[in-house]
């Protein structure tokens, strides 16, 4: 299995990814098959300097979701095929920055239905920290006044929603920036700690969650605004002299400083919530599994709402998908085929029959006729059995190449299907966009705001619903964002050259019909495959079309497409 690990202290780029053999249940345990596991502040601080744990090399990572893949002797709580999430025993129990980690059962519960692996596998150690500070040390009740510093962080942001679900009045810190997020999770009030002396601005607290203070003077700042016999809840693990905690207990308060424990009880606690709508992890980002190094620089800024975290089983698979085609379009190393394919894979490029020997064939011509291509992968979509790719193949060194977009069905992690479009790369374009950049912000390749899955796929199943299939242009002014970019070579960019560039083909082919196969979606990219004919008895266009969303709105869109053949050199058709 693929795993993050480090073998010495360090900055990031210490972190790399390594090969290690799989583990197997013990007694009490189970073996998760990892499919996303949050980033944490002790992550970070684990892998800079001897923390909470000291030894090397090491996986780090506490959080937890994924699915059951084997029980060890003696467990009954779950069965293979049961979706989980939970924390590994903290500190020691360290290692979920992995494909498969193995842990005792009782650290996890069932997965809420409600929400993904990528949501789940944010709560287990910042949520278990909020509810074990807040619900079962500080005791706070329906009424009580806690003040909850950083609120807008990974344990603040929960904390601020697990104290508003108990009926208490709370009061949030965070920088001007992020007070309408912190209100937007039920905070009474907040307050910039930036501008305002916190000790000034708030008094008669019951409970004070305290997840920033290194130093006393640090404690005293959040000691001012409590009352007598109120609670300050630490969380950093650093030390506090005797004298320090004498004065503290003369004022008449009590004085705690925890660390996280795994619980069954808990995460069940959590999941309740979550299951109740009262409990949601913001996701700040999402990294795969390979670019940990990326996550803990992201973290390290301290300037992130939420939380970020890892993703395994669709990046995984995106990884399959491009080394496939690297190794067939631009490589010799032809017995990746054998291990990625399955020996009963179906084809549907019109020009490969199946099975893995003729891709292995098909392959081999290609290099034969093009020796110096090049693969460049653009950008990579995955969900659930299907991974989109988005790639430019450069058959000779200057020249433009081919726009192509490959479709993978997986089944047990091996390529049983194939779909794909090509289109010759335009000289020039209508837009003056190339066919492959990025031009919305934030301008990245890979798929953003991935909690947004469902909304966004939805969003651009009816634009493509209404516009397409039923010819409305209208729907283009609610859809469409006000800086929208294409990269369609002979239409125009904005919603203005949207309804322009369609109304005129609507009116060159008004038996235009388009029947959309599939729609595929990771974050803000959202493909649509589908069968294009222009005239009844024709035999059509296979298109995709790619599409990104931001707020709302469609921001840009790309496509290729590939008239169906009279023939084919297997019996599928192209969709």
């Amino acid at each position: 299995m693929r795993a993050i690990s480090q073998d010495t202290y360090g900055t990031p780029e210490v972190l790399k990814e390594i090969d290690v053999p799989k583990p197997a249940p013990g007694i009490s345990e189970i073996l998760v098959a990892v499919r996303a596991a949050g980033v944490n502040p002790t992550d970070w601080s684990n892998r800079a300097r001897v923390t909470t744990i000291a030894r090397m090399p090491i996986v780090l990572g506490w959080d937890v979701s994924g699915v059951v893949e084997a029980v060890g002797l003696g467990v009954t709580l779950f069965k293979p095929g049961d979706e989980v999430f939970g924390m590994l025993p903290y500190p020691q129990g360290v290692g979920s920055h992995a494909e498969y980690v193995t842990a005792p059962a009782r650290v996890f519960t069932h997965k809420p239905a409600g929400i993904d692996h990528v949501q789940a596998g944010a709560l287990p150690l910042a949520a278990l920290t909020a509810y074990q500070a807040l619900v079962e040390t500080a005791g706070l009740r329906a009424g009580q006044r806690v003040l909850i510093h950083a609120a807008a962080g990974g344990v603040g942001h929960l904390a601020v929603q697990i104290a508003q679900s108990r009926g208490a009045y709370v009061i949030g810190t965070a920088s001007a920036a992020k007070h309408d997020f912190v209100r937007s999770l039920g905070a009474d009030e907040v307050i910039d700690y930036h501008t305002v002396d916190v000790a000034e601005a708030v008094s008669d607290i019951d409970v004070v969650l305290d997840p920033i203070s290194f130093d006393s003077a640090g404690r005293a700042r959040s000691l001012a605004v409590l009352r007598t016999g109120g609670t300050l809840v630490a969380l950093l693990p650093v030390p506090v002299d005797a004298a320090e905690l004498a004065a503290i207990a003369e004022r008449g308060i009590r004085f705690e400083s925890i660390l996280v424990e795994a619980d069954h009880a808990g995460m069940q606690a959590i999941a309740d919530l979550v299951e109740s709508g009262t409990l949601r992890p913001h996701i700040e980002a999402t990294f795969p599994l390979a670019e940990a190094a990326k996550a803990h620089a992201l973290g390290e800024t301290g300037r992130t709402t939420g939380k970020i975290v890892l993703t395994m089983e669709e990046t995984r698979k995106a990884q399959v998908a491009v080394e496939a085609l690297k190794d067939l379009f631009a490589g010799d190393d032809m017995a990746v085929i054998d291990r990625v394919v399955r020996p009963d894979y179906i084809q549907h490029n019109p020009l490969a029959p199946d099975g893995p020997e003729a891709m292995k064939a098909f392959g081999a011509g290609f290099l034969q006729q093009f020796p110096e291509a090049e693969y460049v992968e653009k950008r990579a979509i995955s969900e659930g059995d299907l991974v989109v790719l988005h790639s430019n193949i450069i058959l000779a060194p200057g020249a433009p190449g081919l726009a192509v977009f490959d479709i993978f069905r997986f089944q047990d992690g091996k390529i049983a299907e194939h779909w794909d479009i090509l289109q010759n790369v335009s000289a020039t374009t209508v837009n003056g966009n190339d066919m492959f950049s990025t031009l919305s912000r934030p301008q990245t390749q890979s798929p953003g705001q991935r909690w947004l899955t469902a909304y966004n796929k939805k969003l651009v199943t009816a634009f493509v619903d209404q516009l397409l299939v039923r010819k409305d242009l209208a729907v283009i002014d609610t859809y469409v964002g006000s800086e929208y970019h294409e990269h369609s070579p002979n239409s125009s960019d904005g919603a203005k050259g949207l309804k322009a560039g369609l109304g005129a083909s609507f009116q060159r082919f008004p038996q235009l019909s388009v029947v959309p196969k599939r729609v595929i979606a990771e974050g803000d990219l959202i493909a649509v495959h589908s069968h294009y004919i222009d005239a009844p008895g024709q035999r059509g266009r296979a298109v995709i079309d790619l599409f990104r969303v931001q707020d709302g709105k469609i921001v840009e869109h790309w496509d290729a497409s590939q008239d169906v053949p009279e023939a084919s050199a297997n019996d599928n058709t192209m969709f």
